[in-house]
């Protein structure tokens, strides 16, 4: 099936709850079909995005949530006008390993910026620049804790903090509540759960 030109996906959810693992197998379909598309993350996905995102998820940084808020729009940014639109005009699919959902719940809700104050700079800073559809990953803390006790930890958000993880949960439970979320369970076999992302984009019936 052919994908409607400037078709934005975002991946979303807490840590551990199997957004990469589906990126990947979704990138295996669209090159299986050679449906055009680029796959991209947050923060990253750019030059500066990527060195941005080294200093925000150190656990070394010695910034304030402010500042982290205002890095990562800056890196949003860049983001949207060099690699999200561009890729978005010439009609590819473009995957992103979270956006701005994640900052309205971590640095919003979870940091305590708040979830308004947030989107309200998210729409004066980045023109409310959204995806067209977002997958919520959906996941028990106790499974969180239990997958991130089995990784490395890759950033300061990788931690077995029941209290955070909670906090992200409920974060994103007050955020989702458009057409937009797609809610997965991520409890679910990594083949229903690519079988149900392909429903949803319409690429399989």
């Amino acid at each position: 099936m052919k994908i409607n030109k400037g078709f934005f996906v975002t991946f979303e959810g807490p840590e551990a709850s199997g957004k990469s693992s589906q990126i990947l197998l979704l990138k295996k379909y669209l090159i299986k079909k050679q449906i055009p598309y680029i796959i991209t993350r947050e923060p990253g996905g750019t030059v500066l995005g990527e060195k941005l995102r080294k200093l925000i998820l150190s656990s070394k940084s010695n910034i304030n949530n402010r500042e982290e808020i205002l890095l990562l729009m800056a890196a949003r940014s860049n983001h949207i006008n060099n690699v999200i639109i561009p890729n978005l005009k010439i009609g590819k699919l473009v995957i992103s390993d979270r956006f701005a959902d994640s900052t309205f719940v971590y640095q919003g809700f979870v940091n305590k910026f708040g979830i308004n104050k947030t989107k309200k700079l998210h729409s004066e800073i980045l023109d409310n620049f959204k995806p067209n559809i977002t997958f919520l990953f959906n996941i028990s803390i106790n499974e969180i804790i239990k997958r991130l006790k089995k990784r490395k930890i890759k950033n300061k958000y990788d931690k077995i903090d029941y209290k955070f993880h909670t906090s992200v949960i409920n974060g994103y439970k007050k955020i989702s509540n458009s057409k937009r979320y797609v809610n997965i369970d991520a409890s679910l076999s990594k083949n229903i759960i690519h079988e149900n992302i392909l429903k949803s984009l319409k690429l399989k019936k």
